[in-house]
């Protein structure tokens, strides 16, 4: 399942691509534009599996690498506006009563892609917010009542969300005076990435009962678990990994936990019911919002995650909000719940692939704890 969610997509991405430049160069008697469609066609088919496996790392930096894989995901939108335009001046020639508004139809749909990707990348590098949510909790003791956890994820640090972005992601995450704040994982995204440097930063983060955090994907992928989680000591950051530890706040105990990230399909949580506290406020810290099931099931009151970035890029229709990440997870982003159990799914800061978001905002999410 683990290797169908990260190769389907970029299969799909290649297999459409292809599909676009045989479309736009059939419609052209142009070596020029043969021979651009053949150079595309085979960067896609022989350096983009390659760029996404990682592999390049040994003949580039991290931040190059960083670059060619958003060029080549922005040449597919450019294509996807070249294919718009194409399509409806192929059709103005075909249906003269309608020639004049599909001629003038074309350039404007045709941009319509490029548009919306350079706002997408406007949103993902200026437009950082700081999301309080307040989450009702039956039977909640009154002494957690109004506890505020602030919760940063899918940082992504590297050229796209560097030092002065999360360096803002934590003033804001401090000016909400939390109580605890976690980092739900994703600190980067690849093998070379400067971990150091992220964690750095994060070391400014203050929250009153301490910093907390687990790992995501992407430190398993780069192969950082151990180094993340030695240097997250180092820095006042502790990952809990497989681990509890209990927080006194007046006369109630809050249960708080970790558990490294769990692959799409296996949703166990192996030994995860050994951290579970019956006179506590149990609470999981889980990169994947898929496992929400079972976490519930073992009795943790509230999950923390991250991962899908809240769909990065997704389309609002009829107050439904559809994107790539709804095909292999049904919690995207927000509050969810099951039989008064709460999960919580940040969109988190960075981006994957190319740095564009539509539909969800980066976010620093403070979360307030209320008695129902």
């Amino acid at each position: 399942m683990e290797l169908i969610r990260r190769w389907v997509p970029i299969s799909v991405v290649i297999l459409l691509a292809l599909s676009m430049h045989w479309y736009v160069a059939r419609q052209f008697r142009s070596w020029a534009v043969w021979a651009v469609a053949g150079l595309a066609s085979l960067w896609m088919v022989a350096v983009v599996p390659l760029l996404m496996n990682d592999i390049m790392i040994l003949f580039v930096t991290p931040d190059q690498l960083a670059y060619l894989v958003a060029a080549s995901l922005a040449w597919v939108i450019l294509m996807v506006s070249a294919v718009l335009g194409v399509y409806l001046r192929r059709a103005a020639a075909f249906n003269p009563e309608r020639r004049r508004f599909l001629a003038m139809s074309a350039p404007i749909a045709g941009a319509v892609p490029l548009v919306a990707a350079g706002y997408g990348s406007f949103i993902a590098s200026s437009s950082l917010e700081l999301n309080e949510v307040t989450l009702k909790v039956n039977g909640l003791h009154r002494d957690l009542d109004g506890l505020r956890i602030a919760q940063l994820t899918d940082i992504h640090y590297g050229p796209f969300f560097g030092r002065k972005d999360l360096e803002r992601a934590v003033a804001m995450a401090n000016e909400a005076r939390p109580h605890i704040t976690v980092v739900t994982g994703d600190l980067i995204t690849r093998w070379g990435d400067a971990l150091e440097g992220c964690l750095e930063v994060l070391r400014g983060l203050r929250a009153g009962a301490g910093l907390y955090g687990c790992h995501g994907n992407h430190e398993e992928y780069a192969e950082v678990l151990d180094k993340a989680s030695a240097l997250g000591t180092i820095q006042g950051l502790r990952f809990l990994r497989g681990n509890a530890v209990a927080l006194r706040f007046g006369n109630a105990t809050l249960n708080l936990a970790g558990h490294d990230y769990q692959h799409m399909g296996h949703t166990h949580l192996p030994r995860a019911e050994e951290l579970v506290r019956a006179d506590a406020f149990n609470v999981l810290l889980q990169h994947n919002p898929t496992v929400f099931p079972r976490s519930a099931e073992l009795g943790f009151d509230l999950m923390l995650a991250g991962h899908t970035h809240g769909g990065q890029i997704g389309v609002s229709l009829l107050r439904e909000n559809f994107s790539v990440a709804r095909c292999f997870s049904p919690y995207v982003r927000g509050e969810y719940e099951i039989k008064g159990k709460l999960l919580y799914v940040s969109s988190g800061l960075g981006t994957v692939g190319i740095p564009v978001r539509l539909g969800a905002p980066p976010e620093v999410t403070v979360i307030r704890l209320c008695a129902a």
